[in-house]
């Protein structure tokens, strides 16, 4: 059996190597080699992979500058890191003592072989086995660039945990993004939460007293938990039907977690109660006494009634209940976690490597505050810091938050200072008579007095895209009072995606809009020697405002040691809440090219005609007598997308995967009504693609790959103004079908991609086509499985099928033979000229050809018969079953070969029907029947028609004169 050649066409270059990222990481999120998409392959440190621990893109380059596979290690830079092994043996192999890299966290690029591949297919193996030893980087010799994306937010600089990870109600403070908030609220409320029993003593003629115990109240999570217990309400029960209830009631807006836990006596019997979204519930019986509910709840009412009753005469007690209840306030969201800056001010600080300030100069419940509220506004930065110094890096990140760092005067300890309305209480705020301000000292102007800033243009990383990007927030009053924008830039290179930057940026805007005064004063005043920057002063000025106006100290300045003087800078406070007209203009969203996408495409054995339009009917028939049972695979695709040229075509015997050839796309089409296997016209909807075809174009519509079921037909044209086309049925070795709406018509012709290599019968052949752009080609991911079944070498089948003159025929009379007739079709004729249709016309029999039906019904093969030369056959009436479905089938064999296709037609025989028409008289009734059926008619002139079948007569009355029809089926 033949095969295809091969030849060198360039270079791969493979190579093994550290990457050092620097301090300790607390994960890898993805790799990204020249802008070309996230991957995640990363091993593990034991050196376990999985099948998506492997990179398996050796062509994202594109397809002639290849791309990358292999493996890439993470060490994420702990104290008791091991020794990569491949890394050990290359040291020891050129007498070197490898290191482990303690507190540095690095990627290891390497081949296949240094890992234990669990998890991966043969064919996935097979198809990496050329990376075995090193790296692949692709066919230019040497790497691309690449971006790393490492995590770092539950972790600190030096690998402990974050001082302040995770608060009472679940949130992970420290990482932001990783949970989306769903309420705002830290604290969570029930309200009317009610607790009720009933107590009932059982009196005189069966009368049950009851009395009432509720309590109702509002209840405010403390510490993300609440527990209450009822007082004990006891009773004698002497008669079993009466009960004790407890019912608790709540709403609620967050999904929460409810546990219910009832302490009783013992009881006879105990039942539940609950109207509610339930997600989930769990019954647990710790004891007889002891019974525990969980309930995971969506937002909503919710009830709970639990209800016991007692043995007869035996008390039923309930001592005790406990609710506990926890707000699920937040949803996993880890694909863009970012750090809170809080933390990454905290840590530059007190870290070793930046100020070195010891951990107890950090007022820990005030960095708890600030935490809380940036967390709760979102605000989470991400930043990759080569050379900057730490007083720059904290005014930065104060910067993106609205914020400010200050030693406070009193304890010693840094403190944060967001700058939002309800930061300081009001008992916080501080006041001062005029008479204490040093006369001559106030001085005072208002900011942006000429030049009143109504417009910022704000940069930010966007971070999906992998870009800086920009966008504008306008003051548009301010825009039309000063009559032209008056613009700064404010830079966010720390805020990842425009949410955040375009909140900080509204605070921003209003500030610079805003003419706000600001100024200066002396005081001799003690207390003021107690204030600290940033503080918030209610500054009284009669002699320019009335009453105070509230400020914020930006310095403060304490007099020598001879005076008691302090100076102080202050700027008028600017509410951060409250409504301004903005508008945003961002930028156009970029066009990037499109990467490449998944593609519709269609795997088969090609036909003899269409294997000699690609080799040549010689070459063909050297091969059919050499191997008469050779076959090639071909495909058709379609263009998923406008910058993909063509597909590159990958096949696997099973094997290895290998490059088989390029894909051109098909036109294609999709039919808009049912097509019967007798339309040679029908509407499609997108006709425009295909209208300038010419006549002759083969088409491929169905999956052969799955189904089986496929046909070729050969396009004839199309009407311009409404859509039909016209086409011939049953081309080449395939029947007609019926077909639904939306089937996929590939205009492919006789320029179709293969596959050289020589397959044979009984081999199966996975395929894929991959869409190939200038940025890359499509991962291989999935395939279509083709069975080879000789298709090359075996005769076409009959055509033109007729049964008694007709084309699928749905019922036959059983006392009629069945004519069946065709026309002949030649594979090795039909090479050249028009190409023929099933309904088409008769044409010599290819050499050796002969012709087997067989006709079954219920299971049972009724009549066959084989090696019919003729085009014509007749089956007898006789082996017919009446009132039952038929199926015949009919094909062509030649040299022990059966043509691909057969003609199978199902149809039912009926019964003879034969109408009966009597006509009755005064005295007698006259007609035409059967010589089973009797008619014995009794003539009443008062009654109308009334015929009856007993299985072997027919009797009945009619008045004098009726016509009467009657139809007996045989």
């Amino acid at each position: 059996m033949g095969g295809s050649s091969s030849q060198v066409t360039g270079y791969r270059y493979f190579t093994n190597l550290l990457l050092f990222i620097g301090n300790p990481i607390e994960k890898m999120l993805g790799i990204n080699f020249d802008k070309r998409g996230w991957l995640s392959p990363f091993v593990d440190e034991n050196s376990n992979a999985l099948a998506q621990g492997v990179i398996n893109s050796p062509s994202l380059f594109g397809e002639n500058e290849g791309g990358v596979a292999g493996v890439v290690h993470v060490q994420y830079g702990t104290d008791n890191q091991d020794v990569l092994p491949f890394y050990k043996d290359y040291m020891e192999s050129i007498g070197l003592r490898a290191s482990a890299y303690p507190y540095q966290s690095y990627l290891a690029f390497t081949g296949l072989g240094s890992v234990k591949l669990d998890g991966l297919a043969g064919g996935v193996f097979n198809t990496l086995m050329p990376y075995n030893n090193a790296f692949y980087v692709g066919n230019s010799g040497y790497m691309k660039e690449m971006l790393l994306w490492p995590k770092r937010t539950r972790i600190r600089n030096d690998g402990r945990r974050q001082w302040y990870e995770v608060r009472g109600d679940g949130a992970v403070v420290c990482e932001i993004g990783s949970r989306q908030i769903i309420s705002n609220t830290t604290q969570s409320k029930i309200h009317n939460a009610i607790f009720t029993y009933k107590t009932g003593v059982t009196t005189g003629n069966n009368e049950v007293n009851y009395s009432v115990v509720r309590n109702e109240q509002s209840l405010e999570f403390e510490q993300s938990r609440v527990a209450i217990s009822m007082g004990g309400a006891t009773t004698s029960i002497n008669d079993e039907e009466e009960k004790i209830k407890v019912g608790y009631k709540l709403d609620f807006s967050p999904i929460s977690k409810i546990k219910i836990i009832i302490e009783t006596s013992r009881i006879g019997s105990e039942s539940v109660t609950i109207i509610g979204n339930i997600l989930s519930y769990e019954k647990k019986i710790k004891s007889r006494n002891e019974l525990t509910y969980e309930y995971v709840i969506e937002a909503g009412h919710f009830e709970f009634i639990f209800t016991v009753s007692a043995f007869n005469s035996v008390s039923a007690f309930i001592e005790y209940v406990t609710i506990e209840s926890y707000p699920f306030g937040y949803i996993a969201n880890n694909e863009y976690p970012d750090i809170n800056p809080i933390h990454k001010i905290r840590e530059i600080l007190t870290d070793d490597t930046a100020m070195n300030k010891p951990e107890s100069s950090v007022n820990d419940d005030n960095f708890i505050k600030a935490a809380d509220q940036i967390f709760d506004e979102g605000l989470g930065v991400s930043w990759s810091i080569t050379e900057k110094s730490c007083i720059d890096a904290i005014n930065e990140l104060c910067y993106h938050i609205e914020a400010g760092i200050r030693v406070n005067r009193q304890t010693g300890l840094y403190e944060m200072v967001l700058f939002r309305d309800d930061w300081f209480e009001e008992d916080e705020i501080h006041t001062i008579a005029e008479s204490k301000i040093k006369k001559g000292s106030m001085q005072y102007e208002i900011t942006n007095a000429d030049e009143v800033i109504n417009q910022v243009n704000v940069n930010y990383y966007d971070r999906k895209n992998i870009k800086n990007s920009s966008f504008s927030i306008s003051e548009s009053g301010l825009i039309q009072t000063l009559g032209r924008v008056n613009a700064e830039t404010v830079d966010f290179p720390y805020f990842m995606n425009m949410r955040n930057a375009e909140i900080v940026a509204n605070w921003k805007l209003k500030i610079l809009s805003t003419g706000v005064l600001k100024g200066s004063f002396t005081t001799g005043w003690r207390e003021a020697r107690k204030w600290n920057r940033y503080d918030l002063i209610r500054l009284p000025w009669s002699k320019r405002w009335t009453g105070t106006i509230l400020v914020r100290i930006m310095s403060i300045k304490l007099g020598g040691p001879t005076s008691n003087e302090v100076s102080i800078e202050w700027v008028e406070v600017v509410p951060s809440t409250g409504m301004m007209n903005t508008t945003i203009v961002a930028d156009d969203p970029i066009e990037k090219p499109l990467p490449p996408q998944p593609i519709h495409y269609e795997p088969f054995e090609m036909p003899y005609y269409l294997a000699v339009m690609a080799l040549g009917q010689r070459q063909v028939e050297d091969e059919l007598a050499y191997e008469s049972n050779f076959g090639l695979v071909g495909v058709v695709a379609e263009r998923p997308q406008s910058n993909s040229l063509y597909a590159v075509m990958m096949t696997n015997n099973y094997d290895e995967w290998v490059r088989a050839g390029s894909i051109q796309y098909s036109e294609t089409a999709d039919s808009d009504q049912f097509i019967s296997r007798t339309a040679t016209s029908f509407t499609v909807k997108n006709w425009k693609k295909i209208a300038n075809f010419p006549v002759g174009t083969l088409i491929q519509c169905g999956k052969e790959w799955l189904t089986g079921y496929f046909e070729w037909m050969v396009f004839q044209g199309i009407d311009p103004e409404t859509g039909v086309m016209s086409v011939k049925r049953g081309a080449l070795d395939t029947q007609p079908q019926d077909w639904d709406f939306d089937l996929k018509l590939y205009f492919c012709g006789t320029d179709v991609a293969y596959d050289a290599t020589e397959y044979v019968a009984g081999e199966k052949v996975l395929v894929s086509a991959l869409t190939t752009t200038p940025s890359g080609v499509l991962e291989l991911k999935g395939s279509h499985s083709v069975e080879m079944k000789a298709r090359a070498i075996r005769p076409y089948p009959p055509a033109n099928v007729k049964i008694n003159d007709v084309y699928f025929p749905e019922t036959l009379i059983v006392t009629n033979n069945i004519v069946l007739t065709w026309v002949h079709r030649n594979r090795a004729q039909q090479t050249g000229g028009v190409i023929l249709g099933w309904y088409d016309g008769d044409v010599t029999v290819e050499d050796g050809v002969t012709y087997s039906y067989e006709l079954v019904c219920e299971n049972v093969i009724l009549d066959s018969r084989s090696n019919i030369s003729a085009n014509t056959v007749t089956i007898l009436a006789s082996v017919l079953k009446p009132n039952k479905p038929h199926k015949l089938k009919l094909w062509s064999v030649r040299d022990g070969y059966e043509s691909y296709q057969k003609f199978e037609h199902s149809f039912f025989i009926e019964s003879v029907s034969l109408l009966l028409t009597a006509t009755a008289l005064k005295d007698k009734v006259t007609g035409n029947t059967v010589p089973v059926a009797n008619i014995s008619v009794s003539i009443d002139e008062s009654l109308k028609a009334n015929m009856k079948f007993d299985g072997s007569s027919i009797s009945g009355k009619a008045p004098a004169g009726a016509t009467i029809t009657i139809e007996v089926d045989e």
